[in-house]
């Protein structure tokens, strides 16, 4: 099992890296979307909730940019 955990890891890091998109927030939509997959919500909300995941990473990544 860790083997199979190890080179998911892999290939989204691979994936990420093709994209130009940070690991932690891959990691944090994929959990985010396992929690809201479970839960009664509106697609809207959803891209809401993964619009503001996105935000937040942006500003905390860029904020000695300016």
């Amino acid at each position: 099992m860790k083997e199979i955990k190890r080179r998911e890891l892999e290939l989204l890091a691979n994936v990420c890296n093709n994209n130009n998109v940070s690991l932690k927030l891959a990691k944090d939509l994929i959990k985010a979307a396992g929690k809201l997959s479970y839960e009664n919500t509106t697609q809207g909300a959803r891209i809401k909730e993964y619009q503001e995941l996105i935000d937040f990473h942006i500003k905390t990544n860029h904020k000695g940019d300016k």
